[in-house]
């Protein structure tokens, strides 16, 4: 950068200052410097210029500090916030993925209610079928299979003996399996 030669007047001394800023900047850091030893002389009445100087020299170093401090401080917060906005970016790429994985289940779940709400009317179609045929006769033997199943479950359970009842009246009282057989 090409420096330049600017000459500014600070309490009534003039000053010759070398600096790659535009004239008017460097202007305006001289009015600065200036108001900065008029506060300090008004504070103090019986300080010669230089005094004033120092004085306006330190609360601009002080005020230097704070700033550089504070955008150490804003620095800090930022970098802590880029961090933080990694790990929101990170996190929301893994909600973006688990949502993807349940819209592809939910898609294939819907595609499979809909196959068996399909087998299921086809079945209640040949169900109606079935009744409208007048195959009772089969659903009747269906029925009694399943009372015979019943019947013999429940025997089993109860320990089941056949026993015959025989009347002490009859003359024959010689059970039917026998008179089949022969015997007498």
């Amino acid at each position: 950068m090409e420096k330049k030669r600017v000459s500014v007047q600070i309490e009534g001394r003039s000053y010759v200052v070398i600096s790659p800023e535009d004239k008017s900047y460097v202007l305006s850091v001289a009015d600065e410097v200036t108001a900065g030893i008029r506060r300090a002389a008004q504070s103090a009445r019986n300080l010669d210029t230089r005094d004033c100087a120092v004085l306006a020299a330190m609360d601009f170093c002080d005020d230097r500090n704070k700033a550089q401090r504070k955008n150490k401080d804003v620095v800090d917060k930022a970098d802590q916030i880029i961090r933080q906005s990694g790990e929101l970016a990170r996190q929301c790429k893994e909600y973006k993925e688990k949502l993807a994985a349940a819209i592809n289940e939910n898609t294939n779940l819907t595609k499979r209610i809909k196959a068996l709400e399909e087998q299921l009317r086809v079945l209640l179609k040949e169900n109606e079928k079935l009744k409208k045929s007048g195959d009772s006769k089969a659903l009747e033997n269906e029925k009694k299979f399943e009372k015979t199943v019943r019947d013999k479950k429940n025997e089993k359970l109860m320990g089941y003996v056949p026993m015959r009842q025989y009347s002490l009246f009859e003359e024959d009282n010689t059970p039917k399996a026998d008179k089949k057989n022969g015997k007498n």
